[in-house]
């Protein structure tokens, strides 16, 4: 995902790449801090914006709300890549079986492309040898 990044950062594309956790972390602090919405609409704003580490575990039903309301915000307008370990069929999974998991992939899968990385061994892992 970094190479698809740098290339974007050369054409002179507002990127931001951001683990899961630390988005809905991000986003959590902010509702305390009672600047959810700016926080929101600045992340709205950026061209290219890439999730890594996607649904790699459930999410409560608040964190749901939190990616409903990023992608209803970006949807159409901007770019995202979502990285995983799974493939977007098992996604379902870690959202649950709500109508917002449901909103939540229909904004992911309509008008996307999908790009399934085959690998025995990690990135991590291939580095050291």
């Amino acid at each position: 995902m970094s190479a698809l990044g740098n290339e974007a950062c050369k054409k002179a594309i507002n990127v931001k790449y951001i683990r899961l956790p630390d988005l809905l972390y991000d986003l959590d602090q902010a509702r305390a801090k009672e600047n959810y919405k700016k926080k929101l609409r600045a992340l709205s704003r950026i061209e290219l914006l890439i999730i890594d580490e996607f649904l790699l575990t459930p999410t409560t039903s608040e964190q749901q709300s939190d990616i409903l309301e990023l992608l209803e915000l970006r949807y159409n307008t901007h770019s995202t890549i979502f990285a995983s370990q799974f493939i977007p069929q098992g996604w379902h999974e870690n959202l649950g079986s709500s109508a917002i998991a449901d909103a939540i992939l229909d904004r992911i899968t309509a008008n996307s492309y999908f790009i399934h990385i085959k690998g025995s061994k990690s990135m991590r892992v291939r580095e050291f040898e």
